[in-house]
């Protein structure tokens, strides 16, 4: 009896687990509607696209490369989309993922012809100034060839034991190919470039002296105020003087692997750079050389100026947009007086305002054409400021406000704003940047974060 009872035991169970409805069985899952994306499928299409967003947004408009994350989050909406094209919440994230992948190709904007204005003026402008560059180039190859000094042929050079040296030194060379500074080299404390061969005969061009740097000088404020495209490692005209013979080895660097040679040595009269600017030593003016046109340049560039001074009631949206226009219309004067004049009051301070002027003229020329300008945030940085709406003054009376304001001090200000720079394309350059200008008592704003690239 027992075993019979067993047996249908056994045999019940079994039909019962067949059968699904063993006690504690999870109830099925109802059947997934075909024309329904899962929770699943719908929440990790999500999460990849979110964290796509998050970088776009970071990004700050400017371009971003799409990571294996953003790519993932792209593919699954696209097969979402495929599979369910009617979905409300698949055609959200459809919408979502396209204004992201936009967004990742860069903010842009339309730019007239406006934007690009300045490059015209600075081709207009380094015209002028080589036109007086070609003028003063001939007339002084014209006057070292009626001084009956200058060598006609300088290769091959004058070989030392053929020739008595005294009838060479004070003779004036011009040598086509001087390159500099791939040729430069050092000896004995000296600086030369070397220019000719071991077959034609060597000039050493000597660099130590003031005669190259008032000359080198010139050229380097040519391609600061007129025009930033003068390489540097391609072939120059040096004119010079031959000082003497020198017993030199023509190779850089501390381990010298070449033989020595006979060179007659050359003190630097005046450099002229292919297509771009005639420069020459003058002891009698302050910096030792100039550039052709450089006495005459503020009033040559002058008339290309759109922009001259900046009013002493500018806002800080104004000073910002002054600044930029004098980078752009290369207005050096202006660019300092857009400059809190407490970082411009040192030798040290004016060089590096120099400097920072040398890479804005490169990135306007190279990266970006177009800055729009943000609008300002004020704030006091010392001081009192009665007339300033805030919660403190709700509570203090005109006696209050005048009490406090003449034991604050000096009233000191701040405004911050934000610059977005766009290449010629219209595409976003970067992100945005700050920009922190300051004035004092409300006298002008000045900025005070000039080396800030755009």
């Amino acid at each position: 009896m027992r075993v019979w009872r067993s047996s249908i035991g056994v045999a019940g169970l079994v039909l019962a687990l067949s059968a699904g409805m063993a006690w504690g069985a999870a109830p099925r899952e109802p059947k997934k509607d075909p024309t329904e994306p899962s929770a699943l499928e719908l929440s990790g299409a999500e999460h990849r696209l979110k964290n796509f967003e998050d970088k776009v947004e970071k990004a700050g408009g400017q371009p971003l490369k799409l990571t294996y994350d953003a790519n993932q989050a792209l593919d699954r909406i696209k097969k979402l989309k495929e599979k369910y094209p009617d979905h409300p919440k698949v055609e959200e994230l459809f919408q979502r993922a396209r204004k992201a992948l936009l967004a990742a190709s860069g903010k842009t904007k339309e730019l007239g012809p406006d934007a690009t204005a300045y490059r015209q003026n600075e081709k207009k402008l380094q015209g002028m100034f080589f036109d007086v560059a070609k003028q003063e180039w001939e007339k002084f190859r014209k006057e070292t060839a009626d001084s009956k000094q200058l060598i006609e042929k300088p290769f091959p050079a004058p070989n030392h034991r053929g020739v008595n040296p005294d009838d060479i030194v004070g003779k004036v060379v011009i040598l086509e190919d001087f390159v500099y500074p791939t040729n430069q080299f050092m000896e004995l404390g000296r600086e030369f470039v070397h220019v000719g061969s071991g077959t034609q005969g060597y000039y050493f061009v000597e660099l130590s002296g003031r005669a190259w740097l008032g000359t080198y000088e010139a050229v380097k404020r040519y391609r600061r105020f007129i025009n930033q495209d003068v390489p540097e490692g391609g072939k120059w005209t040096l004119a010079g003087r031959i000082t003497g013979l020198e017993l030199l080895v023509p190779q850089a660097g501390k381990e010298k692997t070449k033989s020595v040679q006979w060179g007659w040595s050359v003190e630097p009269m005046a450099i002229h750079v292919p297509d771009r600017t005639f420069a020459w030593a003058n002891p009698h003016v302050e910096l030792g050389g100039q550039f052709a046109g450089e006495p005459e340049m503020e009033k040559i560039k002058s008339a290309l100026y759109t922009v001259k001074s900046v009013p002493d009631d500018a806002t800080p949206e104004q000073v910002v947009q002054t600044f930029i226009t004098a980078i752009k219309e290369k207005n050096y004067p202006l660019y300092l007086d857009c400059i809190d004049p407490a970082r411009r009051t040192t030798p040290t301070a004016l060089s590096l305002c120099l400097y920072h002027w040398d890479w804005h003229q490169s990135r306007f020329a190279n990266l970006y054409c177009h800055v729009e300008v943000g609008k300002a945030e004020t704030r006091v940085l010392k001081g009192f400021d009665p007339g300033r709406g805030d919660v403190k003054t709700f509570f203090l009376t005109e006696e209050d406000k005048a009490k406090i304001a003449r034991y604050a001090g000096k009233l000191v200000e701040e405004a911050e704003l934000k610059t977005v720079a766009y290449d010629e394309r219209g595409l976003q350059y970067g992100s945005p940047k700050p920009r922190f200008l300051k004035r004092i008592e409300r006298g002008r704003w000045y900025i005070t974060n000039y080396p800030q690239p755009f």
